[in-house]
């Protein structure tokens, strides 16, 4: 069968990177497009593994805390270089929740990128597609991504706690990234994060084909995680490791 989407992890640590890793970001390709998702500790060099800076089509940016977009600076930095280097670097759109005010500012007084705003009812065309926002359960404005090309639907959560609201955002999804940042044995009056056995029930819930963890803590290890999610039954995850790809 043909692919429409492939999705590449270029970071999968929630908070902080593991040894050897980078926090969250992922590079989704279609339509011969790439968009990058996020953009948190060491996003940019892995993503220079695949693609040049000149290659990158659109940028979509969850929620502005420092895991998913302290890249975002050295980003700037490497397309003005570049460009007074002498490299055709074409404007890049960007688009960020408008809060906090600060940080949505920091992206929109750089020439070389085009900011716009999200919100919960925001539907973006994208190459084809369409990209679909949900407000998510997290400190700060923060939203869950759908996308749909062709037939193929990509789901990224962005940081959430558990919700029945997200069962929508889900719904039928061939592949979701989903956040999981906790675990049930270190549950808290007030969760921050998705665990294991959360992201399973959505999974049933919403009728997910396969289910991605990540966002991973590093104090948690992958073991762990592992335990809890296999304790749920047989269910079609996995759990994220950076260049690991997706195709649906």
């Amino acid at each position: 069968l043909q692919c429409r989407m492939k999705i590449t992890v270029l970071g999968c640590s929630g908070g902080y990177p593991a040894p050897g890793g980078a926090t969250t970001g992922y590079l989704v390709s279609f339509a011969g497009k790439n968009i990058l998702i996020d953009m948190g500790s060491g996003v940019l060099s892995n993503l220079l593994q695949y693609i040049s800076l000149g290659d990158i089509d659109l940028i979509l940016l969850t929620h502005h805390h420092s895991d998913h977009v302290c890249d975002i600076p050295v980003f700037k930095y490497a397309l003005q270089m570049n460009k007074q280097n002498g490299t055709d670097i074409h404007t890049i759109p960007v688009f960020a929740p408008s809060t906090p005010e600060a940080a949505f500012d920091l992206l929109s007084h750089d020439t070389n990128l085009v900011c716009g705003h999200i919100g919960a009812s925001t539907i973006l065309p994208v190459f084809g597609g369409r990209a679909y926002f949900f407000r998510t359960q997290h400190p700060v404005e923060c939203y869950g991504i759908r996308l749909e090309y062709e037939g193929k639907v990509f789901v990224y959560t962005g940081d959430a706690c558990y919700n029945p609201d997200l069962i929508p955002l889900l719904r039928d999804a061939d592949l979701a990234i989903m956040d999981c940042g906790s675990l049930e044995k270190q549950r808290k009056p007030v969760m921050m994060h998705l665990t294991p056995t959360e992201c399973h029930s959505l999974y049933r819930d919403a009728g997910i084909k396969k289910v991605v963890l990540s966002h991973l803590v590093p104090y948690y290890s992958i073991s762990e995680i592992q335990e809890e999610a296999d304790s749920c039954g047989i269910w079609p995850y996995e759990i994220a490791s950076v260049h690991k790809e997706f195709e649906i």
